[in-house]
């Protein structure tokens, strides 16, 4: 490796666009692909931190456009950062007027500084974060799309008989008998045993989401998520108080202020957190920590993005300790990747001892970018 200061000297940018298996249901409408942006920061000694930028309808991010110009501008901004500033300028990225409408180039930031510090530190992303707390092997649950009963059952044995402790299944935009005839078909195929929630995707109105939860109820449901629109936050804690289902916040937890507002609100008992809808590993672990202070539940999510993102999202899910089922394994929903192997199936993931988030990602993101100029701001 070349001797030097550590600090920041290139930029690479690459984009993707991979084709889901079958359409992904969205609040916008089935998604037949999943575009992003890779980004890759190179020091003056030879290494790079990777991250990705991947917005997704329905979470109030910006287009794939505006995100590569959010990029290309904060890397200038980035020129000759030092080392030893890496994770402050990740804690401060929500400040920086060229990314702050811009959480999934903030993501992509985010990431590749915290890979750029681990690697430096000669630790895993994980431990880092979390230090000896941090644990080696992550549980992912498995989730279900919308398809016959048959075949949930079937997949859902399947995801059982791989590991998986829990199972997320897709409601809502469907007449309720057939959610209930669902959620029937699921239980007896895993028993009692096993997990179970629910997905509405802001399917429901108040009165809806009441009704279907209270018919729900009945096959014991770990939690419910996001069962009315995102910003109805009133309805949420309405619907969370009139029914015996958990409530988890999914849409709606679009940044800390967000956060607290749902919090004041006694609207959610979980919060999904999302590092790409949010912005960052950063803005996350500020979430996770008012979460857990006003006694919240939390489960880490990819947004469906490459193998990048969701390893970002899965070392953060590590650096919180082991115990919780996360929305990780979402890797098996592309019929194209970066990577394979990367949480990609259901039950418990074993995280790579490498120092960072893995030098096979960071190899697969250096083949698919290219240089940009990132003279410095006069």
């Amino acid at each position: 490796m070349t001797v030097g200061t550590g600090a920041l000297v290139r930029v690479r940018l690459g984009a993707y666009r991979f084709p889901f298996r079958t359409p992904w249901p969205s609040a916008e409408g089935a998604q037949e692909f999943r575009e992003g942006l890779l980004l890759a920061l190179e020091d003056d000694e030879g290494r790079i931190g990777i991250g990705e930028s991947a917005p997704f309808p329905g979470f109030g991010m910006e287009s794939l456009a505006s995100s590569r110009s959010a990029l290309l501008l904060a890397a200038k901004y980035a020129a000759g950062l030092p080392p030893e500033h890496f994770l402050a300028a990740a804690e401060d990225l929500p400040r920086l007027a060229p990314v702050v409408a811009s959480p999934g180039a903030r993501a992509a930031l985010d990431l590749a500084l915290h890979d750029l510090a681990a690697q430096r530190a000669g630790v895993p992303l994980a431990t880092l974060l979390g230090g000896k707390a941090a644990a080696a092997t992550v549980y992912a649950n498995a989730t279900i799309p919308r398809v016959t009963l048959e075949q949930a059952a079937d997949l859902a044995r399947a995801a059982i008989a791989r590991g998986a402790r829990c199972v997320k299944l897709k409601v809502g935009r469907a007449p309720l008998a057939d959610d209930v005839a669902l959620l029937r078909a699921v239980r007896e195929a895993v028993g009692p045993g096993i997990a179970l929630r629910v997905d509405a995707n802001q399917a429901w109105s108040e009165g809806e989401a009441i009704e279907a939860l209270r018919a729900l109820e009945p096959f014991d449901l770990d939690y419910a998520e996001q069962p009315v629109a995102a910003g109805a936050v009133g309805a949420l804690a309405r619907v969370r108080a009139s029914c015996g289902v958990p409530i988890a916040a999914d849409e709606a937890l679009t940044d800390l202020r967000a956060a607290r507002r749902l919090i004041a609100a006694r609207a959610a008992d979980v919060f999904i957190v999302k590092p790409m809808a949010l912005g960052g590993i950063a803005t996350s672990r500020a979430v996770i920590e008012i979460a857990v202070g006003a006694g919240l539940r939390v489960t880490v999510t990819s947004l469906l993005e490459s193998a990048v993102g969701r390893a970002g999202a899965l070392h953060l899910a590590a650096s919180l300790g082991g115990g919780a089922d996360h929305g990780l394994a979402t890797g098996s929903a592309l019929a194209e990747d970066l990577l394979p192997g990367i949480a990609d199936a259901p039950g418990a993931i074993t995280l790579s001892s490498e120092s960072g988030i893995g030098e096979a990602l960071r190899r697969a993101v250096a083949a698919r970018t290219e240089l940009v100029s990132i003279e410095g701001p006069s």
